[in-house]
């Protein structure tokens, strides 16, 4: 590791374009290498499994067939970094979730590089409708309203979805990285959905990339946020999903089959209603988002665009009307979402089951004797 020249970590924040800009790096890893970067190839455009090993997270329901992600992971990130000469780059929002012990450790882990690091964020009243569908994604079971009042009854705890708070405390997440990294060696850029190169060009110039290396993904997935009627279908789902059923069952035919044939799609009914957001907790997502940006800026890093913003008119605010019936369109939509791409996907665990499953029933019948 004494040949490597930097280190830039990206640990999100979670829903600030981090998706796209993965995406992006990974589509000109050559151009990166051209120029003394490297953007480590893993599973995925991310290094998500390197930042779940750190934040030793289960990917999937922990009782019901979750994975738990082996420390393996981040050391097998480590040593793509090791075996090579160039500046590097990482990133996964999942990093965001670390606790101050687990950030600490990842400093002891890099003591002998020169770090950087780079947030992108948005407000926290941007993160309510889009972080319910994340959860309804991963199996929850209540309503919008129900997951808000989880959330801000007591801010800072969150039961039902407890990740919630240790990615979107961001003040307290920052601080945690400065009190490990130094603030002189973090910035933050404040993402601007308005202007579709900021995201980009902003990194850009932070990681000091070839001016125009970087830009929006050629094949990005589409990934649109769901109607309130389509987040109702997948509630009902999730209330009615099997209690033994596992996760890799869901994994596979509802979050990847059917969620994503809705989400991948373009056009959504037209009738749909988007997810709308109570006042009372944007009320409370705005005072929580104030007293975080008044920490960030007294931590000292460097703040690129506005943190100060405040428009937070865009977000539908009010109260959905109860859904009782869906499109035809829409069901059919949802319907279609399992294909044999969805299948391959399917873990080597779920594989294996499945075939000596079938395999004890083949021999079982084979070795039955005739009466």
């Amino acid at each position: 590791m004494a040949n490597l020249k930097k280190l830039i970590i990206h640990p999100g924040f979670h829903k600030t374009g981090t998706t796209a800009l993965q995406q992006a790096l990974s589509e000109v890893r050559r151009d990166l290498k051209e120029n003394g970067f490297f953007y480590p190839h893993t599973a995925g455009k991310a290094h998500h499994r390197a930042a779940w090993a750190i934040i030793e997270k289960t990917w999937g329901w922990k009782k019901r067939g979750g994975r738990f992600t082996q420390p393996v992971e981040w050391h097998k990130l480590e040593k793509k970094i090791n075996y090579s000469k160039n500046s590097a780059i990482i990133s996964s929002e999942f990093f965001s979730e670390s606790s101050p012990a687990q950030v600490q450790k990842i400093r002891s882990l890099l003591k002998k590089r020169e770090i950087q690091i780079v947030f992108t964020w948005r407000p926290l009243p941007f993160m309510l409708a889009s972080s319910y569908q994340q959860y309804l994604k991963y199996g929850l079971k209540v309503s919008y309203d129900q997951w808000l009042h989880s959330i801000f009854d007591a801010p800072g705890e969150a039961k039902l979805t407890p990740s919630f708070w240790k990615r979107n405390l961001h003040g307290d997440v920052i601080a945690s990285w400065c009190d490990a990294f130094g603030p002189k060696n973090i910035t933050l850029i404040c993402v601007d959905e308005s202007n579709p190169t900021y995201l980009y060009d902003s990194f850009t110039k932070v990681s000091g990339l070839p001016a125009g290396l970087l830009k929006e993904p050629v094949h990005i997935e589409v990934n649109r946020s769901l109607t309130f009627a389509e987040a109702a279908l997948l509630l009902e789902i999730n209330q009615t999903y099997p209690i033994d059923g596992d996760w890799d069952s869901y994994e596979i035919f509802i979050r990847k089959g059917n969620i994503r044939a809705l989400t991948s799609s373009e056009r959504a009914d037209s009738s749909d209603e988007k997810i709308m957001t109570p006042e009372w907790a944007m009320t409370a997502a705005t005072e929580i988002n104030a007293k975080s940006v008044a920490k960030i800026k007294l931590l000292g890093i460097e703040i690129i665009g506005d943190i100060d913003r405040s428009d937070f008119s865009r977000i539908p605010i009010g109260t959905n009307t109860p859904v009782e019936k869906i499109s035809i369109a829409t069901a059919a939509q949802a319907m279609i979402g399992v294909d044999m791409r969805s299948l391959r996907r399917m873990p080597q665990k779920a594989i294996s089951k499945e075939f000596f499953h079938r395999l004890r029933k083949i021999i079982k019948r084979k070795l039955r004797f005739p009466r």
